[in-house]
């Protein structure tokens, strides 16, 4: 395919994405957050975002700007952020256009991939202005926002609904206190599996959609390891639940009564003192204050 191909690397769904932050600014933070947490050098991955955010700045220069894009949520807050940018940008009427697939691109032979180039549609105002409210009620400090929009689907942004409401599900639970993917972590261990890979490749089973990389994903296992009060305890053979892990799995604790979470979702800064909780039952939200 002719033209200049441009990948979009950032995991948005973990870390701080500012609240009302340019692109380049949101670059910086997610550098600094990115290197912190692992993912590279903070310099490099600096730079590597300022040659990605110097060839999208010259979206004007081209014939068409094409996206695509899966229809997980990894891809999905990734397509938020571009339209967003791309949404302030007055560019004329049919030059942005969409790919949208159920299937993992990167999955694709050739054969596969091309044909998809004959169902790009142009992204028109409605949707444009869509990605931009959701974008930025994406950042704010609290998820109300980003759920009250979450019902609001056009066909060209059909993946949405189901991508934020696994986001939300990333949030503590009401009852354990844990994330879906901390969950399923638990499952597949209480249910047999050990080696890193192999917990791995089952727990992801159990997505919809996958969108955890398996650096994302082991740093969720580490950081079950390294609480203060560890769910799960490595062994010599890979890793096994702990006693308090088996109760929180159990419903009979909540691991926030004695688990100090310091988490970003968003803008969300979800700390011991300040915890939005997700109702998986009641589909809704509540606000946790820990005792005391």
């Amino acid at each position: 395919m002719p033209g200049t191909h441009l990948p979009w690397r950032d995991v948005l769904h973990e870390g701080p994405v500012p609240q009302g932050a340019t692109l380049e600014e949101t670059s910086a933070v997610r550098a600094q957050y990115l290197g912190t947490a692992g993912y590279g050098n903070p310099i490099r991955l600096a730079h590597d975002f300022g040659k990605r955010d110097a060839v999208i700045a010259k979206c004007d220069d081209y014939e068409e700007v094409v996206l695509w894009f899966e229809h997980d949520l990894f891809d999905q807050l990734q397509l938020l952020q571009i339209m967003h940018y791309l949404g302030g940008r007055s560019l004329p009427t049919g030059k942005v256009q969409l790919i949208q697939t159920d299937d993992f691109l990167g999955m694709l032979s050739p054969e596969e991939l091309i044909p998809l180039q004959n169902k790009r549609r142009p992204v028109n105002a409605d949707t444009f202005k869509l990605a931009i409210e959701v974008w930025d009620a994406f950042r704010e400090p609290s998820p109300e926002g980003l759920y009250g929009l979450q019902d609001r689907v056009t066909s060209e942004m059909r993946h949405l609904h189901s991508a934020m409401r696994r986001l939300f599900e990333e949030y503590p639970s009401a009852g354990s206190g844990l994330a879906r993917s901390e969950m399923q972590i638990l499952d597949t261990i209480a249910t047999g599996a050990h080696r890193k890979d192999d917990i791995f490749r089952l727990s992801q089973l159990r997505e919809e959609a996958v969108y955890l990389g398996d650096t994302s994903f082991y740093r969720i296992v580490d950081e079950l390891c390294d609480a203060g009060a560890p769910l799960l305890e490595r062994k010599d053979d890979g890793f096994t639940v702990t006693p308090l892990g088996m109760q929180v799995h159990a419903g009979e604790r909540d691991w926030l009564q004695v688990h100090k979470i310091d988490r970003w979702i968003g803008g969300v800064h979800l700390t011991g003192e300040d915890v939005w909780r997700w109702d998986a039952q009641g589909r809704r939200f509540s606000k946790w204050y820990p005792p005391g």
